[in-house]
């Protein structure tokens, strides 16, 4: 029996209402519910993972409208961005049941987190520009007051009010190129913009492109948009650090590329060749990324800027894609976002543990903390020789895929795009080798203190899918080959 799509909207609604009810318990418990409250969101974190993969397996998909009036599609490429940040989501509430444990305003912090999940889902169900762009905004919203989470401290303050002004610049910059496309082509519907687009004259959509990739790149942290990253993924709870790094900023990357898909002429490649310019800005993005990564002292710093290298290799891909055709560009870069968002994801959690143990985020100081917590310590090893693209990592696969992608394409702009990927993953050792020696092998006195289960769990789980999806890559490539099918569409099937 056909299952109708509006169906679909199910881990959306699953989300939402756990927005109410964890607000509903954080603010009657009067913060003596802690522990209740993050189980609470857990679960509703598993419930909403739970449907959207029951929904992936039933093969419901096509057009519905939200509440009757917002368009919205089920599709590989909607599962695969719910799946990663419910997964996420998931880890996170479990690991913050202890980590925010004695913090006050939990009745803030659960329910944006919910929120901030919500609106990440909204993105990949969103089948036109102006409901994209309302989900992108939901995301952004709630993440800017987990950002300035703890306003006793002048760090999260000021990180969060630099977000805020650069984010909401962004936001701007991008409704002004919706705009720009609305008002040529009469419409904000992806579908028909694929038809329509074509009579924006390029006076108008090489604007409007313009003003897409600097409003969206921006929240994608895309070189030389990316200084508001570092302060605010190291300010944040450690929680949502692992949450702004593994999902949020490549949540703002796939809208930018479902914004810039309209821009693809019927059955070909863009009318407008923006691809090479992805690639270049993926390029000086990973790079600048390893470079001011490379003598960063804090551990939660060092990861920030790692982040925005990341975010060129998933670019790169993406890139290759509308220049080129190349499907093996997409796969790698969907592959990429999941695999990120497990090791950068489970870096930070793990990067979190070690400032709750030892009170310092810096380096020296955590010399030997992995030997008092050996199962975070063997984590971080795993995640940063996988974000490195070390064998047999996943990390190594996806990065490879993307490579496979410049070849496939042939030429020498290409072969400098594989060049360019190798050698920032080669340099990319030059701090993350740096950081393991010093965290696992290096010698430290630790005080004896017992790590609590729901912080170690979500940690080693993230680690043991980074190895295992490196070993076995067939079921994670099934849905990622998916997601790689609905993005192949809009390049007439390439």
């Amino acid at each position: 029996m056909a299952v109708a799509p509006e169906v679909a909207v199910l881990p959306l609604t699953v989300l939402l209402a756990g927005v109410v009810v964890s607000f509903l318990q954080a603010r009657g418990s009067r913060g003596r519910g802690a522990s209740w409250t993050g189980l609470s969101a857990s679960a509703f974190m598993f419930l909403a993972f739970a449907s959207a993969m029951g929904l992936q397996a039933a093969g419901v998909s096509g057009r519905f409208q939200l509440f009757g009036t917002v368009p919205m599609e089920a599709g590989g490429l909607a599962y695969l961005l719910a799946l990663i940040a419910t997964g996420l989501g998931m880890a996170v509430s479990l690991y913050s049941v202890t980590y925010m444990r004695e913090e006050p305003g939990l009745e803030r912090y659960y329910p944006l987190l919910l929120l901030m999940t919500a609106g990440i889902v909204g993105i990949g169900f969103a089948a036109d520009l102006f409901s994209l762009f309302v989900f992108f905004e939901l995301m952004a919203i709630a993440s800017y007051g987990l950002v300035a989470y703890d306003v006793r401290e002048w760090e999260p303050l000021e990180a969060g009010m630099k977000y805020v002004v650069m984010s909401g610049t962004g936001s701007l910059v991008a409704l002004l190129g919706i705009a720009l496309v609305y008002f040529f082509a009469g419409t904000t519907d992806l579908a028909q913009l694929q038809v329509e687009a074509v009579r924006i004259p390029p006076a108008a959509s090489v604007p409007a492109i313009g003003l897409l990739v600097a409003g969206f790149g921006l929240k994608a942290s895309i070189v030389p948009f990316h200084t508001w990253l570092p302060d605010a993924h190291s300010a944040a709870p450690s929680g949502i650090s692992a949450m702004l790094s593994g999902i949020v900023i490549e949540a703002g990357l796939l809208t930018l590329v479902k914004s810039l898909g309209i821009f693809v002429v019927p059955g070909g490649l863009p009318e407008v060749s923006f691809g090479f310019l992805l690639a270049l800005l993926a390029v000086l993005t990973m790079t600048a990324g390893n470079l001011l990564a490379l003598h960063q002292k804090d551990l939660k710093r060092m990861l920030a800027f790692s982040s925005i290298a990341q975010v060129g290799y998933i670019l790169l891909g993406f890139g290759l894609a509308f220049e080129y055709g190349v499907r093996s560009g997409v796969e790698g870069s969907l592959f990429h976002l999941l695999n990120h968002a497990m090791m950068k994801g489970g870096a930070f959690l793990a990067a979190g543990l070690f400032l709750w143990y030892a009170g310092t985020r810096d380096l020296d100081r955590l010399a030997g903390i992995g030997r008092v917590a050996p199962i975070a310590g063997a984590s971080f090893a795993v995640f940063a020789l996988g974000l490195a693209g070390v064998p047999p990592m996943s990390g190594f696969l996806s990065k490879l895929l993307i490579a496979k992608a410049g070849l496939d394409a042939g030429g020498a702009w290409p072969l400098f795009f594989v060049v360019a990927l190798a050698a920032n993953s080669v340099l990319s050792l030059a701090y993350y080798v740096p950081a393991v020696n010093r965290i696992v092998f290096a010698e430290g006195r630790h005080p004896a203190r017992r790590v609590p289960w729901t912080m170690q769990a979500p940690i080693a789980a993230l680690a043991l899918l980074t190895i295992v999806f490196g070993l076995l890559p067939d079921l994670p490539l099934q849905v990622v080959s998916s997601a790689a099918d609905a993005f192949m569409r809009i390049l007439g099937g390439a």
